[in-house]
Parts: structure tokens; C-alpha cells; sequence
């Protein structure tokens, strides 16, 4: 969606601590993510030979419909001591803590029906470019009816460069692979980690990779 939440902590009344923006990731809801996955994984074991069903989404988890439910995915950067460790913190005390939610803010990722979209991201950044990636993965394996299939043109494609430090530290990068295996002419996957002393996206790899218009 490309959009987000502001958090802060709300300590007797009264707003604490830094604000943080947290950025809108459906898909990396426990039970998206692990639907999502279980149907990409299918999808490419068949592909392979290796199984005859598909194993179709639950539809369920992707209508938008009113809920009082709030997921987040927090990375814990402890030496920080920031809102990230402090809500780590809060959870395994069980303190009662509240925190005041400000969203959906900002504007969307601009999406077109068709060309050749490119991103770039890295660490927690790549959540902002999840539910795009989980939006390519319902059209490539069928799982949308015609109305909403019809706002994504033949032309298509999303080309997402990631990078993460390893894979321990990655968030979202087996639905990524999944959907990758499934060789997609509207989707393509650069994965880049800092440990194996990748080379660096400096801007003699910019040049050599993207395309003359960019």
C-alpha cells in the first residue's frame, strides 16, 4: 500500500518516548503470510512435478472487512533502546501498556496497470514493498476474480531489488523466493546479503541494471 501508522507510547494520558512510523504490510499478518506461502509453495511444487493439487488462498484473509485486530512486525533492536525494544520489553512484562495509533497516513506506492516497476530496498525497509509483492502473487496464481485481475495489463512487471544483512535478519523473503520459482513474466527478485560480501549496489551496478529510461 505504501502507506503508514505513527506510534507512540500513551503513559498516564500523556504521550512518551519517540514517534515511530510503521509501515502497512498485510500479508505479514501470521496467518496471510503463512497462507500466502503455503499456496506460492504448492503452485511451484506442481510446476516441478512434485505434486498434483494446488493449494488455493483463503480468501477470507484478504477481504477487506472492519476489525479490531492490529498487527505488527517489529525487528528487536535492543541496543537502540527505542520503541522497538520497548515494546519487546512491554509484551514480555505484560505491563498493560498502551500506545497511541495515528494512520493510515501518506500516499500509496502509485501503482500503474501496466510497464515496468522497480524498487530497491533494504532491511525493514523491503516490508513496504510486501503487499505489492503479495498483490502479483494473487494475479500469478489466479487467485483474483476478473474485476480486480483486469487492473494488472499483460505488460506488467515488478522488479524488486532487496537487500538484508543475512537471511536470519530477512522479513518477507520466502514468500519472495516462492513467487520468484514460479518464473513469472510480471515478477523478478535481486536479492542482495551484506554476510556474503555482495557487491555493493554503488552506481556503476544502478547503471548496468536498470533500464536506459530510469
Amino acid at each position: 500500500t505504501g502507506k503508514h501508522y505513527l506510534i507512540q507510547e500513551c503513559t498516564n494520558g500523556k504521550y512518551t518516548g519517540n514517534i515511530r512510523h510503521f509501515t502497512v504490510s498485510n500479508v505479514l499478518a501470521e496467518d496471510q503470510y503463512t497462507d500466502m506461502c503455503r499456496a506460492l509453495e504448492s503452485h511451484a511444487a506442481v510446476a516441478k512435478g512434485k505434486q498434483e493439487k494446488i493449494i488455493r488462498l483463503d480468501q477470507s484473509l484478504y477481504t477487506l472487512r472492519p476489525s479490531t485486530n492490529f498487527s505488527l512486525t517489529l525487528k528487536a533492536y535492543w541496543d537502540a533502546k527505542g520503541i522497538s525494544a520497548r515494546m519487546f520489553q512491554s509484551s514480555t512484562a505484560n505491563d498493560g501498556a498502551q500506545w497511541m495509533l495515528k494512520g493510515p497516513l501518506g500516499k500509496s506506492l502509485g501503482v500503474k496497470r501496466s510497464g515496468e516497476h522497480i524498487a530497491f530496498a533494504a532491511g525493514t525497509g523491503a516490508i513496504t514493498f510486501m503487499d505489492l509483492s503479495a498483490y502479483v502473487a494473487r494475479f500469478v496464481m489466479g487467485e483474483m476474480d476478473e474485476k480486480e485481475a483486469s487492473q494488472i495489463s499483460e505488460d506488467f512487471k515488478f522488479t524488486y531489488y532487496v537487500t538484508y544483512f543475512n537471511e536470519e535478519q530477512s522479513c518477507g523473503l520466502r514468500m519472495l523466493r516462492l513467487l520468484k520459482e514460479l518464473n513469472s513474466k510480471h515478477f523478478d527478485l535481486v536479492v542482495r546479503l551484506s554476510s556474503q560480501r555482495s557487491a555493493r549496489w554503488d552506481q556503476k551496478y544502478l547503471n548496468n541494471c536498470l533500464p536506459v529510461t530510469c
